[in-house]
């Protein structure tokens, strides 16, 4: 009866299926992206409490590498404001026992998603004068 190798078997994985943990167990980089990413959501589950709400909703945990976290900002208002809490957080934050070194703030403005019309109103008869002017204003927005 011949002996199973010494060295344990990686999970079976096949076409990109099955569950990080197992990734992980593979390979190196795979465990150091996703140690890195648990790292920057237990940070920012550490401070997002210090922002005020609407500029919590602003800013979101980026990457974490080498004692630099990187905040992600939606726009160069909240990027502005999120720079002025960037002492408090990396106080805070160090003295809970993360070894950071500095903060990085960068800006990616979210997609803007034109709203739907309702088909109550799209429907909505209008004279001919009043809809071809709004065609015009709708293509000079696109």
């Amino acid at each position: 009866m011949p002996h199973p190798p010494s060295h344990a078997t990686p999970p079976r994985l096949q076409r990109g299926a099955g569950p990080l943990a197992a990734w992980a167990q593979i390979t190196q980089p795979i465990a150091t992206l996703r140690d890195a990413a648990l790292l920057s959501r237990q940070m920012w589950d550490a401070c997002s409490a210090l922002l005020p709400a609407p500029l919590r909703t602003g800013v979101q945990p980026g990457r974490w590498h080498d004692g630099v976290w990187s905040l992600t900002a939606s726009s160069s208002a909240v990027a502005a404001k999120l720079s002025q809490f960037k002492p408090l957080l990396l106080q805070h934050l160090q003295q809970h026992g993360f070894a950071l070194r500095d903060i990085r703030i960068r800006v990616q403005p979210r997609a803007v998603v034109a709203p739907s019309v309702p088909p109550a109103v799209a429907a909505t008869p209008c004279p001919q004068p009043v809809a071809a002017r709004l065609r015009a204003l709708l293509a000079r927005q696109r």
